[in-house]
């Protein structure tokens, strides 16, 4: 998983480096949260780090599939006018699609590995989700 995520990392950085993109002004802080969240749910115990993968990995797909059905639609208004969604989009769209299935299963791994059975697992994973789609949404704003 651990390589797959770096995988990730680098390549949505040359993509904002390519296309001249700032990232997030939050990324220090976000980076904070996620190495505090990972180790508090690990000295809670192996079912909860893997109740904090299944909640994150659920909001991270969900975003993932967003941004894959904008490119689709993308693509549909396109071809009704006789175009190509072009190489660089077409190439993003498997892009995104290929990392949202690999995060996807992060998720199934985390729920093979008993992430159902962490204490308290529904309020767990719901406060996890909360704050993913807060940082999302903050993300995509600053």
């Amino acid at each position: 998983m651990y390589q797959q995520e770096a995988g990730h990392f680098q390549t949505f950085n040359r993509l904002l480096a390519k296309h001249r993109i700032r990232p997030t002004a939050m990324y220090p802080v976000w980076k904070f949260a996620a190495t505090t969240l990972g180790w508090t749910t690990a000295m809670m115990g192996r079912e909860a780090a893997m109740a904090c993968t299944e909640a994150v990995e659920t909001e991270i797909g969900e975003h993932y599939n967003g941004q894959v059905r904008v490119l689709l639609e993308w693509k549909k208004e396109l071809e009704a006018k006789g175009e190509e969604l072009g190489e660089e989009l077409s190439e993003l769209l498997e892009t995104v699609r290929r990392i949202r299935d690999e995060e996807l299963e992060h998720l199934d791994h985390a729920v093979e590995n008993d992430a159902k059975q962490a204490e308290g697992h529904e309020l767990l994973t719901n406060v996890i989700r909360s704050g993913c789609k807060a940082a999302i949404w903050v993300s995509e704003r600053v």
